[in-house]
């Protein structure tokens, strides 16, 4: 699990060594009706955190297979106002809770990694795919911050 708390510290340095480029007017700015501007996609990888810190501690204090509730991204967004919240507290946010994330990940016993988690649909993956995918989404959303041309 090292391996992917190591990309995970990559993308926090990642981010907060380029985000701080940007204007507000940039960060803010959404590229079509409908479609999040740089603070939302940043503050929809705070919601993301704060669902996968989540199924990363269940997964590990229940009994097999955890079951992964999903959540409405749009209305998480939405509710939190992402849009009008201080980039700086964003970013802080986002970054402690992600580091937060990695130590958790550091500590994962092997055992656990193998521990499943169960969709709605049925699919089946281990926490290591999880945590993978976690950051993987992470990658996506970053690079998308850092070249947004469409949400």
């Amino acid at each position: 699990m090292q391996d992917i708390s190591h990309r995970l510290r990559k993308l926090l340095g990642l981010l907060n060594s380029s985000l701080p480029n940007f204007s507000e007017d940039e960060l803010a700015y959404k590229p079509a009706p409908g479609q999040w501007s740089k603070k939302e996609i940043l503050g929809h990888l705070i919601d993301s955190a704060a669902n996968n810190h989540r199924r990363f501690v269940l997964s590990q204090l229940k009994p097999e297979p955890l079951r992964i509730i999903p959540y409405d991204q749009d209305q998480w967004v939405a509710l939190f106002q992402y849009q009008y919240t201080p980039t700086t507290d964003l970013l802080q946010f986002w970054t402690l809770y992600n580091q937060q994330i990695a130590r958790l990940l550091d500590q994962l016993p092997p055992a656990a990694a193998a521990h499943r988690c169960e969709f709605d649909n049925g699919y089946s993956v281990t926490l290591r795919w999880l945590a993978e995918d976690y950051v993987m989404h992470l990658e996506h959303h970053v690079q998308q911050i850092l070249n947004l041309t469409s949400a």
